[in-house]
């Protein structure tokens, strides 16, 4: 069972990340309390801002430059919190920490473990700030979603001391199955449905499948542009988070696993926050996910738009079928133990590997 800790007693976590609702930072957090974590969160984003925020020119330009701003002051916190009392700093792709709040936090603590924890493709200029490269050689950890940024030609040739990749993760809390009524099938559901941010590609998957005549229900930022495209593309162009993506999955008969080209995506959260609402998956085809969720016995995939219109069109006469792949790739997601409790642990319990005098 991995969701156990190998420390003599709880780390103390220091956590920086965002923390508003949406955010899977709070999933995270909640899971390291449940393991018995004292937990200290320090926001990395200002009250009231959310993935909806329309960021400032100031922080579009800033962006451009890889160099984010701090606005909601977390290095100040992060080393304010560590003089209170820490084991483990954990940074939730904290990108706007600079090298010298961690030099700090370690002159206070020698013994301080920091944690980088990211589910993008930090080898991606657009996403790798200058602050997080710079910060590479005085993290303890790196954790990725990304097999190949494991791979030594990239976040170890860039400095990083150890990376350590584990899959994408799920919170049970949150990602589970939900109960509809015809009410709510009609304000969720669709034969199929994509959850997901705006990508050309995704969208001309999507305008592909409306073109063949099979209903497609999209729910993400970004889509404005395509609303009104097809009469079989349903677009709201606004996102669905927590007990509302439970129920859309719930309400679909078909929920598509789209992979972002530009972080060059394996998997993604919803590869398995879909099955773990005992959701009917249909995903883009590669042996990364696919050797988490079988072909045909909890998934079903596709490789080229024309095929996505042929697994769309076969699985949404095959309910009985659906419903048993359902219930197996929810069965499978446990059994994997993908949950955020399971990854919390295997990392904090990797950072005993660097502890000569063993188990704290």
């Amino acid at each position: 069972m991995t969701e156990k800790l190998e420390w003599k007693s709880p780390p103390r976590i220091v956590a920086a990340g965002q923390t508003f609702e949406a955010s899977r930072t709070v999933q995270r957090l909640a899971a390291m309390r449940a393991l018995g974590c004292a937990v200290e969160c320090v926001p990395t984003t200002p009250a009231g801002v959310d993935y909806e925020t329309h960021p400032s020119f100031l922080q579009r330009l800033r962006h451009r430059l890889r160099q984010p701003g701090d606005p909601a002051a977390a290095n100040a916190a992060i080393v304010r919190a560590v003089e209170r009392g820490a084991d483990v700093l954990w940074l939730d792709a904290a990108d706007m920490v600079r090298p010298a709040s961690l030099r700090a936090a370690k002159r206070i603590n020698g013994s301080l473990s920091v944690v980088w924890y990211c589910e993008d493709d930090m080898m991606n200029p657009r996403l790798r700030t200058r602050w997080f490269q710079a910060c590479l050689p005085l993290f303890d950890l790196c954790a990725t979603t990304k097999s190949f940024n494991a791979g030594p030609a990239e976040l170890p040739a860039l400095g990083a001391r150890r990376v350590l990749f584990v899959n994408n993760s799920f919170d049970p809390a949150v990602h589970r199955a939900i109960a509809v009524d015809a009410d709510a099938r009609v304000r969720f559901g669709s034969p199929v449905s994509f959850i997901g941010t705006f990508e050309r590609p995704r969208a001309e998957s999507l305008l592909h499948l409306a073109g063949r005549g099979i209903a497609v229900r999209v729910w993400g930022n970004g889509w404005a542009d395509w609303v009104g495209r097809h009469a079989n593309l349903k677009v709201e162009n606004r996102p669905v988070y927590n007990d509302d993506f439970a129920r859309v999955v719930a309400a679909s008969a078909i929920n598509l696993g789209f992979l972002r080209k530009s972080n060059r995506d394996l998997q993604t959260c919803r590869s398995v926050e879909i099955p773990a609402c005992a959701g009917f998956m249909a995903h883009e085809r590669n042996d990364e996910i696919m050797a988490l969720f079988r072909d045909r016995r909890e998934a079903v995939y596709w490789s080229s738009d024309d095929e996505l219109a042929r697994v769309c069109a076969d699985w949404l006469n095959r309910d009985t079928e659906r419903g048993r792949i359902a219930k197996a790739a929810q069965e499978r997601a446990f059994a994997l133990e993908l949950t955020h409790r399971a990854n919390v642990a295997r990392i904090l319990n990797a950072l005993l590997e660097r502890r000569p005098e063993g188990r704290p």
